[in-house]
């Protein structure tokens, strides 16, 4: 069994033995406000009645539900659906993606953030012909339950605006991809910094730029929440950021950052996803900073259950698409560490017709990648050299 160890001196993270110090928050330069969790939420989360029961053995349905995006990713069914004995585990295969949808003909069928069109509505049956068919009451409860926490979250209230309007073709919802709270100090957003809405005409051509997402009522375009946007996390999964707090982008001030750095140097979206010149809190150490338990702070993402999984899954997927975006801006810096291996480049090229052609390097620091397993591979069989073969392989489960 592992010993005891001290929680952090600079952010008072639980730690586990042997875990580096760094890790949870920077050796204090990562500093993040609190979660802020609705007491009417935190109860369904940790009560022990059947409604707060019922909706964390069915968390992944109620966020479905309640998400402003739909979710696309290949399921391993084995392990989600527990077709076999076992343990539940979230396991993706390939990419995980966030789509959000503009808003025409939806009275039919609302989905998604069309839902909260029509939320004023007290018999709330836009939302109970979701409720599966087995569990239709118990549903009914929690949805109601979690119609009213929502209320106050920003986006809810933007879109309820539109519940009541007659040509809803002729309206257009903006959302904000440039909020800059210091998250240092506040958690949340106010209603006209996440989103806006107008109608169609009333504003000068090339009045929009790139820091937003734009959804008429007049199609159905189909547009993609990036991991970079910090409106990717709380239009997602709105059990874990109820009052839409921001989750992370790439203008996060590390704790001595001077504060005429933090209002500089503008990003446009369409940039890499990682942070320049050591001011900026990183994605790892932003979610590395989320995912630590500290006492006396309620964490929501950590009591989430099958939906803490999936978070987590994303939440890699995230870290590694920013890792390989580095790459492919730096892959000048990269292939300059190449050449010395120049003609097992051309030889490869020879051997394997689909690898002739323009080539994206991964960098030997890239975990998995191919210089990355054969340095593993060279430095492996240095040891037998040295000290000869293994004696036993030995492997625990």
């Amino acid at each position: 069994m592992l010993k005891m160890v001290p929680n952090c001196s600079f952010c008072n993270a639980k730690k586990i033995m042997y875990e580096s110090k760094g890790l949870c928050c920077n050796k204090g330069q990562i500093r993040l406000a609190n979660p802020d969790t609705p007491p009417e939420l935190m109860r369904l989360w940790t009560s022990n009645d059947s409604n707060a029961r019922h909706f964390r053995n069915n968390i992944r349905f109620f966020n479905g539900h309640f998400s402003f995006t739909s979710l696309y990713c290949h399921l391993d069914r084995d392990t989600t659906d527990m077709r076999t004995t076992g343990i539940y585990t979230f396991r993706a295969h390939g990419q995980i993606y966030h789509n959000i949808h503009s808003f025409a003909d939806i009275r039919s069928n609302p989905k998604h953030l069309e839902l909260y069109f029509y939320d004023d509505d007290p018999n709330l049956e836009h939302r109970y012909r979701h409720c599966r068919e087995e569990m239709y009451e118990q549903d009914k409860h929690v949805i109601r339950i979690i119609t009213n926490i929502l209320r106050d979250n920003p986006y809810s209230h933007q879109f309820r605006s539109l519940g009541q309007v007659q040509n809803l073709q002729d309206y257009r919802v903006i959302l904000n991809l440039d909020q800059r709270l210091d998250q240092r100090t506040y958690g949340a957003p106010v209603t006209s910094e996440v989103a806006s809405v107008s109608v169609e005409g009333n504003e000068k051509r090339n009045t929009y730029d790139k820091n937003v997402i734009l959804l008429h009522g007049n199609n159905r375009e189909t547009k993609h929440i990036r991991s970079y946007y910090g409106c990717y996390d709380p239009l997602s999964y709105p059990l874990f950021f109820p009052r839409a707090e921001l989750g992370w982008h790439r203008k996060i001030p590390k704790k001595d950052t001077p504060e005429e750095d933090v209002g500089a140097n503008n990003i446009n979206n369409d940039d890499v996803t990682y942070p320049v010149n050591g001011l900026w809190v990183t994605m790892r150490e932003y979610y590395c900073y989320k995912f630590h338990t500290r006492p006396n702070i309620f964490n929501p993402i950590l009591h989430g259950g099958r939906l803490f999984q999936q978070f987590v899954v994303d939440t890699y997927i995230k870290i590694e698409n920013s890792r390989l975006d580095y790459l492919w801006h730096h892959q000048k810096e990269i292939r300059a560490d190449l050449y010395q291996d120049l003609v097992d480049n051309i030889q490869a090229g020879e051997q394997k017709g689909n690898a002739v052609g323009k080539r994206t390097v991964l960098a030997s620091s890239f975990i998995g990648g191919p210089r990355d397993k054969l340095r593993r591979y060279q430095d492996a069989m240095a040891l037998v050299r040295k000290y000869g073969k293994p004696d036993i392989f030995l492997s625990m489960t």
